[in-house]
């Protein structure tokens, strides 16, 4: 039984004022930059975790510092990824980020050798010891941070104050466990307090993909080399990235177009048109606030809340839609892309939508037989369909 609430929608997506994509004029994608590398130096000797923010990254994006392809590269969003530099030579040299055939850079300066202690002032130090403290196994949704990881590490003369030890620096990360560690993916931690003769830091991972994993943490002091620990089992963590999770749903979301679509493996669909309906939110001129759409593909006949094969892209504001007048703008439409499966086939795609900043998702089908009929006020059973080849 469909509820008034429902009535703006329902007759925005079957009756006569739906206007197909096409018989629009389209906006242009968000262009594709690089708008800050943080930190923008590190040590010849590589292994400066650099967080690069912009727009128009993707999951197939690629960064090269002075030529050479970063050790680790992490995708976060079309906004923010991650890379830990590689050994380089001294002086300032061209960190490129690439995205297909479009190029953008910065520059980072290697400094002239690994710093010594004469850069921290203090005595000639190493690290006598380092444990992964908690926890033992550690469950995260995808594309998100995990809860807090906690690592200790002693270092003669410089570690068991309420002060941050000088020269010292921890890291989380994750990935692999066969995988050597240095090819994990790295982010930094934060000090927290003494521990009798050890400093203890904490800090989350920056998961993406879902599966199981392991997790540590690593240390050096004055830029010298890593050293990896273990929990007191002498082993890594365990760590689940699993789907996220679907709570409450929105008012009504809908794939709107297209119904099917071709696209060439391993690159760039055609776009994809969804939309939403949220009481309170989506009426009126302008993007609903707390909004998000992710548009997500995966092996057909699938479930892309468990299944393993989904992968999803973040969708952005396209339009005000009208609803049951002419006028009221009752619906904001998304647009977006995502990157065709890399073997050719046949796949499903869809959207999902979140009302409240993406605590919750519910996720979004044709809701018919036909292209823009229907909907995902019944929930989700109606996927668009992906031809890769």
């Amino acid at each position: 039984m469909l509820f008034p609430m429902w009535l703006p929608c329902l007759l925005a997506c079957t009756g006569e004022i739906v206007h197909h994509p096409e018989q629009q004029e389209e906006t242009a994608a968000a262009a594709f930059s690089l708008t800050s590398v943080e930190p923008d130096h590190g040590p010849a000797s590589g292994g400066t975790f650099v967080r690069l923010a912009g727009t128009g990254f993707s999951a197939s994006s690629t960064v090269t510092v002075g030529g050479t392809a970063c050790t680790t590269f992490t995708f976060l969003s079309s906004n923010e990824v991650y890379c830990t530099t590689p050994a380089g030579s001294a002086g300032e040299v061209a960190l490129t980020v690439n995205e297909g055939d479009d190029e953008v850079r910065a520059a980072f300066t290697y400094a002239a050798g690994d710093p010594d202690t004469a850069d921290t002032g203090q005595p000639e130090a190493e690290i006598g010891g380092c444990t992964l403290d908690a926890p033992e196994a550690l469950t995260a949704e995808e594309w998100s941070y995990s809860d807090d990881v906690f690592g200790s590490v002693t270092v003669a003369g410089r570690t068991g104050f309420e002060t941050a030890p000088i020269g010292v620096e921890g890291e989380a990360g994750w990935g692999p466990p066969e995988a050597d560690p240095d090819t994990w993916a790295w982010s930094e931690l934060d000090f927290l307090a003494a521990a009798g003769a050890a400093s203890q830091y904490s800090g989350g991972l920056s998961v993406d993909d879902r599966g199981s994993y392991a997790f540590s943490v690593r240390f050096r002091v004055d830029h010298g080399p890593w050293a990896l620990c273990t929990n007191s089992a002498g082993g890594q963590g365990a760590l689940e990235v699993v789907p996220d999770q679907v709570e409450e749903p929105v008012d009504y979301c809908h794939v709107q177009w297209p119904c099917e679509l071709v696209g060439a493996v391993g690159e760039l669909s055609p776009d994809v048109y969804a939309w939403i309906y949220q009481s309170g939110v989506s009426q009126g001129p302008g993007q609903g606030v707390g909004v998000l759409f992710d548009l997500g593909v995966g092996n057909s006949g699938t479930d892309p809340e468990s299944d393993l094969s989904w992968r999803w892209s973040p969708m952005t504001y396209y339009a005000d839609k009208d609803g049951l007048s002419e006028g009221d703008q009752a619906n904001d439409e998304y647009l977006g892309n995502f990157i065709v499966p890399e073997s050719a086939g046949t796949y499903d795609y869809t959207a999902r939508a979140s009302a409240d900043d993406g605590l919750s998702w519910t996720l979004c089908d044709l809701g018919g037989d036909s292209c823009n009929f229907g909907g995902s006020s019944d929930g989700y059973d109606d996927p668009g369909v992906c031809v890769a080849e």
